[in-house]
C-alpha cells in the first residue's frame, strides 16, 4: 500500500472519529440533565389525540419515562411502574409514559398490552420531545419537580423501581 494510501485513511479516520466525539453521538449523557429545566413537551398527544403539556403538571412530581415497543427492557418497566404508580396519589406523584415509535398504531398496541391506567401514556411519534430530552438509552426515566429535573435514570433492570421510589420518597419530604 502506498504511503499516501495509508495517510489518506488515517486522516479520514481521524477526522471521523473527531466529528463523532463533537457531537455528542454515543454520549452516556442526556441533553436534558440533572439541575437542569426540563424540556417542553412538542407534538405530545395522548391516546384520544389531546394535546399533553408537562407544564400542566407543576404543582406535582413527575416521573416521566420515554420507551417504545421495540425496546425489551420497555416491556418490563411500564408494568413496574403501574405498579408503583398504584402506590401515589395522582395529585402528588403523575406518572407519564412518552412513547416514541414512528408508526402510531404500533405505539398504541403496545400501550394497551402494558395495561396502564395510573401511568398516562402519551405519544411522540414524530420523535419532538424525546429529541428535545436527548435520553441516551430506552427507557430512560426524568424525575421533575417544579419544572427541574431532580434525577436521570437511564435503561431498567429488575430492582431499579425500588431505586425510583427512593427517589420519589426524597422528593415528595
Amino acid at each position: 500500500m502506498h504511503m499516501s494510501t495509508k495517510l489518506t485513511r488515517l486522516l479520514v479516520s481521524a477526522t471521523a472519529l473527531l466529528a463523532f466525539a463533537t457531537t455528542g453521538v454515543g454520549s452516556a449523557d442526556a441533553k436534558v440533565r440533572k439541575g437542569d429545566r426540563a424540556a417542553s413537551f412538542v407534538g405530545i398527544k395522548d391516546g384520544q389525540g389531546k394535546t399533553v403539556k408537562l407544564s400542566s403538571y407543576k404543582d406535582r412530581l413527575v416521573v416521566l419515562t420515554f420507551g417504545a415497543s421495540w425496546c425489551k427492557p420497555c416491556k418490563k418497566e411500564l408494568p413496574a411502574f403501574e405498579k408503583l404508580a398504584k402506590k401515589y396519589d395522582v395529585k402528588q406523584v403523575a406518572f407519564i409514559a412518552v412513547n416514541v415509535d414512528e408508526e402510531l398504531a404500533s405505539g398504541k398496541a403496545f400501550v394497551k398490552k402494558s395495561g396502564l391506567k395510573k401511568v398516562k401514556a402519551v405519544f411522540d411519534p414524530k420523535q419532538s420531545t424525546v429529541k428535545s430530552f436527548d435520553p441516551p438509552t430506552m427507557p430512560t426515566t426524568f424525575i421533575i419537580k417544579n419544572g427541574i429535573v431532580k434525577e436521570v435514570h437511564a435503561g431498567y433492570r429488575d430492582g431499579d423501581v425500588g431505586k425510583i421510589e427512593k427517589i420519589i420518597a426524597k422528593e415528595l419530604k
